[in-house]
């Protein structure tokens, strides 16, 4: 079977051409392609922010340990506002 020239170059080009097309659907919608690196920033994106929250909230749980081993009248107002305790002679009165 003798293919002409022209149809030889046609079919090269066509070849070429959805060949072409196959690498880029892969390097757009494949396993490790655009939109999975997309959906990977997205997700690294909201892990920094959880970070961030987490760092902030560590850090003032130290705050509030160190005032707590420091500072003795904190111990004290968390015994009277959370536990409803008293010293001996103060005078309780319960409002409405």
């Amino acid at each position: 079977m003798n293919i002409s020239r022209k149809a030889r170059n046609e079919l090269f080009w066509i070849f070429l051409l959805v060949t072409c097309i196959s690498i880029c659907y892969v390097l757009v919608f494949g396993n490790g392609g655009y939109r999975k690196l997309q959906d990977y920033r997205e997700e690294l994106r909201q892990l920094q922010v959880k970070n961030i929250d987490l760092r902030r909230s560590h850090q003032e749980l130290r705050e509030d340990i160190h005032r707590l081993r420091t500072d003795p009248y904190e111990i004290e107002r968390i015994a009277r506002e959370k536990y409803n305790l008293a010293r001996p002679g103060d005078v309780i009165v319960n409002l409405p």
